[in-house]
């Protein structure tokens, strides 16, 4: 991780403490669930971050005997476990908005409005810092999703503050709190769902498997392609396996070839790392037989 990322995630990790503190505290006093809600999920912003730094440091450390491709799966860990705590606290939610449904609590509309409307200010500037980095790592797109949804689920508190100001339905709150557990799981959802399909070794959504074979007969030294594989080791970290059928002719420049594969595969599909078994064209090799 470069020092720009780390430096933008302790940045933002503490600024997520502050709002935290700062809400769950507002939540309490005006009689919110809605804020304390939302408090919940800056809990989930800072923690994830702190699972992102730790998670970073680790997949730094270098591979070894036992753990040939190193430590990098630990993001996509960090990852999951952030997802899955979405899930956690959007169901917390969901059960405590159910019991004040039928019996809303009167709330402080000030009090409400005005520690939403800071802890907006704060999740604009932290999705700000994350948003570059979100686009190249999962693990950082796990705390940016976070910040992102606490983002909009500060607007949804302004917005009921309002309401409950003009109307005096202090029902609202209660379905503003519904609302951003509804929103909380669906980010849970999506996250898991991608780390998911990295544990399950898939083809990574960037890269297309008929393109890659489409582009290796293309050179004019192979004949066939097949038993091809790309899979995610970590964020925007490909692994590819593949035999390909050389021509008899061609057999003596293997070393040409297989420098030849790997740039096109790094260049075009983003694939850093490709294990390459090459056969002649009298399939001596072909594990199908």
């Amino acid at each position: 991780m470069t020092t720009s990322i780390e430096k933008n995630l302790r940045i933002v990790f503490f600024i997520a403490i502050s709002v935290f503190v700062f809400e769950i505290v507002g939540g309490i006093l005006s009689n919110s669930l809605a804020l304390v809600a939302d408090s919940f999920h800056v809990l989930l912003d800072f923690s994830a971050i702190g699972i992102s730094l730790i998670a970073f440091r680790i997949a730094n450390r270098p591979h070894s005997s036992k753990f040939t491709f190193g430590f990098h799966r630990v993001e996509i860990v960090a990852a999951l476990v952030n997802g899955i705590s979405l899930l956690i606290v959007s169901a917390f939610i969901a059960i405590e908005a159910y019991k004040r449904f039928f019996d809303p609590p009167e709330i402080d509309v000030l009090i409400l409005a005005g520690v939403a409307a800071i802890g907006l200010v704060a999740n604009i500037a932290m999705a700000i810092m994350l948003k570059k980095e979100s686009k190249s790592n999962l693990n950082v797109h796990g705390s940016y999703l976070h910040v992102l949804g606490d983002l909009i689920s500060s607007i949804g508190v302004i917005v009921g503050a309002v309401i409950i100001f003009v109307s005096n339905y202090f029902i609202v709150d209660t379905i503003v709190s519904v609302a951003i557990a509804i929103m909380i799981a669906r980010s849970g959802i999506v996250l898991c769902r991608k780390c998911l399909h990295i544990f399950m070794e898939g083809t990574p959504v960037e890269v297309k498997v008929t393109e890659i074979s489409k582009e290796l007969v293309k050179l004019d030294e192979i004949i066939e392609v097949h038993d091809l594989h790309v899979w995610t080791l970590t964020s925007n970290l490909y692994a590819m396996s593949v035999h390909v059928k050389i021509k008899s002719e061609f057999v003596r420049q293997t070393n040409g070839l297989l420098k030849k594969i790997n740039h096109l595969m790094r260049e075009k599909f983003g694939i850093t790392h490709c294990t390459i078994q090459i056969e002649d064209d009298q399939d001596l090799i072909n594990p199908k037989k």
